[in-house]
């Protein structure tokens, strides 16, 4: 049965940096508390616990252990947040769900989509909270976007590109090894997937790509991926007595995706998607979203529009601002595509830019919207949360897709 009543004791297993950081979004939290962590080294365990503390200075003492699976096992746990390396997420995460608690994975969650809804599967029969941490649609531009292409605020989308160029990782690491990570694809790229599949529709057919160095590490990949979208449109019916008719438009969406782990340490890494529509194009840049830009030839009636839906973005870093996005364009967007669609209709020069500052504070600000969700879902078996684990494995089966169909090898 589910906790019905916070604070929920937490158990955090595996002590990198990101589980340090996730101990510090987690410690503002009154909804958790931080009860035990388990890493390999003292000074590993150590920084987690003062991420924590830092934030939490009523904290009690948590419990330290080195192992992942004694964590696990601690009676006095309600939830394990698990953040090992990708290969040991199916095994000690039906191990958590089987030991009664529910379970936040770290992405990918397992190295295949059929590891992962087998794991889903069980937290179902276990009747226990279960999600991957796939952070980025709590981001509000990030929905901002998600509602404009949802109402063809700029037209059909035609074609789109994420780019994201990121520091390179050091030879060796887990990260290179196919076996213990999955690869870029599948320890990356699930979070861009989940994106792509919520902002174009699901795909239809992906093929991915790579380039091998003479080591073996394979640093850029790319993939092209055909999504197809469905969109609702509400038209007039062709009698004046009956009620307006729905009509299903199903589009294809041809969606490059690159990463490359090639930038120096100091040289700045970047991120950016790029949305071409029939009447403007939309990009949105940062691996946490920071930076919103829009143009085009728009209506005076669209402009309004996505004035208005951008207003609503918060410039402070909130957990439920993505939330207030979704909340005003649910209630307010009309279903209707915008009859501007029409090239008879007037239009103006249109841009725009949405900047957030702070990108700490979003990254932190994303996290907590993504346990606040979780404990949603511990309190309302019926709430899969607004990323599903359904999702999770609908990303991580694209992520397999893309990887690899072809390569090049260096050197």
């Amino acid at each position: 049965m589910p906790y019905p009543i916070p604070p929920y004791r937490v158990g955090i297993a595996g002590a990198g940096a990101f589980a340090a950081f996730l101990a510090g979004a987690l410690a503002p939290l009154p909804e958790f508390q931080l009860t035990a962590v388990a890493g390999r080294t003292d000074e590993k365990r150590q920084r987690v616990l003062d991420a924590y503390r830092q934030r939490r200075s009523d904290a009690v003492a948590p419990r330290e252990y080195q192992e992942a699976a004694d964590l696990i096992c601690d009676p006095d746990i309600d939830v394990v947040i698990l953040t090992t390396p990708p290969h040991l997420h199916a095994p000690l995460g039906e191990l958590t769900l089987t030991k009664g608690k529910h379970l936040l994975l770290e992405k990918p969650g397992a190295l295949t989509s059929a590891a992962l809804k087998r794991i889903a599967q069980l937290a179902t029969k276990q009747r226990h909270a279960f999600a991957v941490n796939l952070v980025l649609r709590y981001n509000p531009l990030v929905e901002a976007v998600e509602w404009m292409l949802r109402h063809r605020l700029l037209g059909r989308v035609h074609h789109a590109s994420l780019h994201n160029a990121a520091h390179r990782v050091a030879s060796g690491h887990w990260f290179w090894n196919r076996e213990l990570s999955g690869g870029i694809f599948i320890e990356h790229g699930v979070h861009f997937f989940e994106v792509g599949r919520h902002w174009f529709g699901e795909p239809e057919d992906a093929h991915g790509f790579a380039l091998s160095e003479a080591n073996g590490e394979q640093s850029r990949v790319w993939a092209s991926v055909i999504h197809r979208s469905c969109t609702h449109h509400v038209q007039e019916a062709r009698v004046p007595t009956k009620r307006a008719e729905t009509e299903s438009l199903h589009e294809y969406v041809p969606v490059q995706y690159y990463h490359g782990f090639t930038m120096e340490a100091d040289a700045p890494e970047s991120t950016k998607w790029e949305v071409h529509c029939a009447q403007g194009r939309i990009v949105l840049e940062g691996w946490i979203p920071q930076q919103l830009y829009i143009e085009g030839m728009l209506t005076a009636e669209q402009a309004e529009r996505i004035d208005a839906l951008l207003d609503t973005v918060p410039t402070q870093p909130a957990a439920d601002a993505g939330e207030q996005v979704r909340a005003w364009a649910a209630s307010r967007l009309s279903p209707n595509m915008p009859a501007s669609d029409r090239p008879s209709v007037s239009r103006l020069p249109y841009r725009r830019t949405v900047s957030l500052v702070d990108r700490q504070g979003w990254y932190e600000a994303m996290a907590q919207a993504r346990f606040l969700d979780f404990c949603r879902m511990i309190q309302d078996p019926n709430w899969n949360g607004m990323v599903t684990p359904d999702d999770a494995v609908a990303d991580l089966a694209l992520a397999e897709a893309c990887t690899t169909s072809k390569s090049w090898h260096e050197g």
